[in-house]
């Protein structure tokens, strides 16, 4: 694992190999880094947002979260899932878009539980040649069953 200069990892949070976490990104206490994910960093340009991990969250395998994406507490971000400042987040539970509006932040509520998706091209040549680009999609907000999930973390500390 790797944690660049300027970043700031809070106590009792655990970065597994092969994970990055980007200059002056800040990850909050009791977090799991899993095994290649990569939290982007900030260098510059001047003003640019970087990425906030808050207290409590688990960040799945081969995940990327990148570009100013702020992930509220007890969220869980499930393996292979790419979140950045620009990208919308399908929220089935709530029935919304999750959207950055001007120049604000990309804000995973606390205790979404975040895994890929994807959704279809309606535009252009998308139906026709049966497109679909991937997308994140919170499926459900933590739970007595997602807490029992993740509880092995207190084992493996």
């Amino acid at each position: 694992m790797y944690i660049n200069i300027g970043a700031y990892v809070d106590e009792s949070s655990l970065v597994d190999s092969h994970a990055l976490v980007g200059s002056c990104a800040q990850v909050g206490k009791r977090v799991h880094i899993s095994a290649g994910a990569q939290i982007g960093g900030v260098i510059e340009p001047v003003g640019a947002i970087p990425v906030i991990i808050e207290d409590d969250v688990l960040v799945g395998g081969n995940t990327g979260i990148y570009e100013g994406a702020v992930i509220k507490r007890r969220a869980v971000i499930g393996a292979g899932t790419i979140l950045t400042g620009s990208t919308p987040i399908y929220d089935l539970p709530q029935g919304r878009v999750i959207k950055p509006e001007g120049d604000t932040q990309l804000v995973v509520p606390e205790g979404a539980v975040v895994v890929p998706g994807s959704r279809a091209v309606t535009q252009g040549m998308g139906p026709q040649w049966g497109l679909s680009l991937s997308t994140p999609v919170i499926v459900k907000y933590r739970d007595e069953k997602t807490d029992a999930r993740t509880n092995l973390e207190q084992w493996v500390r």
